[in-house]
């Protein structure tokens, strides 16, 4: 949600969260406020003279509007940073044949997001040290100019706060903080000489341990790195819950799972007849079919919409969401699952050969998921339809 398309890099969509949109100013304010201090000054006049082949003073750092000029391109340059470091485990994931929808950039930085995960540990290895990697090149990207450049404190500050900060980005991302790039690797290692979900678990519990210390350090002394624990801590949870569940679901196909007697309404069903239907067989939602294919699905937020007086007059196919997301019977179910849970849906159609075939719920995967994790066999996940 709340995610904007700026640009297509190699046929990726970079997108950027209204998070990063409302923490770029802070960013911006708290390079500027750093540099605009006496103490903040000198401290990069030091580093960036040592860096570069000219000496800085601080007056140049702090005349006029510079240290907001400075904050600004530097706070700007960040996330060009991030977007290329993204770029690099995206570059390394199409490598080896794993798609990758697009690129998010948030408040914490950026998220690649693949269509599958990796299941081999020698892959997911290389698309996890491509990204540090990938900001050591930007790093030195910045710092081979940065000695060449004329004596203008603007360009060598920004180069060279730009060189220090994709370095800082590279060892930062190697921390074993899953799901961090180092909690990636560690999971990779892990994963060579046992089960794939028990690899994960390990990388996870190392994770919360790092997060916990990570808050109490940002009670210390820098109140980010508290977001950035709690971050970490729920993400390493999803995570190993999430591969847990993939894990279990291993195997088992849509068809597996789904409900067969599917309830339908035609597009010409009054609003009026459909209260009616869904209070006498106490279903909130029906597949809309005409000819025998799916022509849409219509919900009881969607009927709740219509004025009581307007019920007999509207018809489904007024109110009825004609893009529906499908799968088929052969479709693995923890995609199934993964469809759901980011479309945020309850109920996904499942068409075979242009007709419905079935109903695949929420609660189906649950109740599959539920009866595999007690210790059922693989007979026993295929779970009576109700």
């Amino acid at each position: 949600m709340w995610n904007y398309r700026i640009a297509t890099v190699t046929g990726i969509p970079i997108r950027v969260n209204i998070t990063l949109l409302l923490f770029l100013p802070v960013i911006v304010w708290l390079i500027g406020g750093q540099v605009g201090t006496q103490e903040g000054a000198e401290i990069w006049v030091e580093l960036l003279s040592g860096l570069s082949a000219h000496e800085l003073t601080v007056e140049q750092l702090q005349a006029g509007n510079t240290p907001w000029i400075l904050g600004t391109l530097a706070a700007v340059g960040l996330f060009f940073g991030v977007t290329v470091h993204e770029l690099g485990h995206a570059w390394t994931a199409r490598y080896f044949d794993i798609t990758i929808s697009s690129i998010t950039l948030w408040i914490f930085g950026g998220m690649a997001h693949m269509d599958e995960n990796p299941d081999d540990w020698r892959v997911e290895f290389w698309i996890a040290v491509a990204g540090p990697l990938t900001s050591l090149v930007v790093a030195a990207a910045f710092f081979v100019p940065l000695q060449f450049l004329p004596p203008v404190a603007e360009l060598i500050f920004v180069f060279g706060w730009l060189s220090i900060m994709n370095v800082v980005l590279a060892v930062f991302n190697m921390v074993p903080a899953f799901p961090m790039d180092g909690g990636r690797v560690l999971r990779a290692l892990l994963a060579r000489n046992r089960p794939y979900a028990q690899a994960t678990a390990t990388a996870a519990t190392v994770a919360k341990f790092l997060a916990v210390g990570m808050g109490i350090l940002g009670l210390l002394r820098n109140p980010i790195l508290i977001l950035i624990a709690l971050f970490v801590y729920v993400a390493a949870t999803s995570e190993s819950r999430m591969t847990a569940i993939s894990e279990a679901l291993s195997g088992v196909r849509v068809a597996d799972l789904m409900t067969r007697e599917v309830k339908t309404v035609s597009p010409e069903t009054t609003v009026a007849e459909l209260f009616e239907k869904m209070f006498v067989e106490r279903h909130t939602g029906y597949p809309v079919v005409r000819g025998g294919g799916v022509a849409g699905i219509v919900t009881l937020e969607d009927a709740k919409e219509v004025a009581p007086q307007e019920r007999e007059a509207v018809r489904v196919e007024d109110i009825m969401t004609k893009d529906v997301v499908t799968v088929e019977p052969q479709t693995d179910a923890f995609e199934a699952l993964r469809t759901l849970s980011t479309n945020s849906f309850g109920r996904l159609v499942v068409v075979e050969n242009g007709e419905i075939a079935g109903i695949l719920s929420r609660t189906d995967v649950m109740k599959a998921l539920d009866v595999i994790q007690s210790g059922g066999s693989f007979s026993e996940r295929r779970v009576p339809q109700v």
